[in-house]
């Protein structure tokens, strides 16, 4: 299957929507993004600004996976932050988020990124896939949260 790789923008917000819906709508996420205008709002966040990356999988001419993330220039080069990263439900276990991983890691090559980094829940599926697809835990880094309410 050919796969390739596109810049995506607020034209592919209802696919960008159905991807993310059915990809996180199961444990350890139950993310509910039945609020359409919560939705966009969150895509804004993510692809609204001069540092949003959004990229996109096209299979058989249909966008089944998505990049969006946020530069972040740093001393020693540029960090793609992915913010969400998923292939369509239906396209998975097929080693096509492997080769997606590969795809996103060489548009940063060709676009002097110095690294991809992003962040998943330990207990996730998604853990063991990260691993098994190069990225490494940096053990020294703490991910915390402060509740405001």
């Amino acid at each position: 299957m050919e796969l390739q790789i596109k810049q995506l923008s607020f034209d592919d917000e209802e696919r960008i929507m159905q991807i993310i819906s059915s990809a996180f709508a199961a444990e350890p996420w139950n993310d509910d993004w039945h609020d359409q205008e919560n939705f966009h709002h969150y895509l804004l966040d993510l692809m609204g600004n001069d540092n949003s990356v959004a990229l996109g999988l096209i299979a058989e001419g249909l966008l089944v996976g998505i990049a969006l993330g946020h530069l972040i220039h740093w001393f020693n080069g540029i960090e793609y932050c992915l913010d969400d990263f998923c292939i369509d439900p239906a396209y998975q276990g097929q080693g096509i988020g492997s080769q997606w991983v590969q795809l996103v890691k060489e548009y940063g090559r060709q676009n002097d990124f110095h690294r991809l980094s992003l962040r998943t829940h330990r207990q996730a599926p998604a853990y063991h896939f990260y691993l098994k697809n190069g990225f490494r835990e940096m053990e020294n880094d703490v991910y915390f949260v402060l509740n405001c309410d």
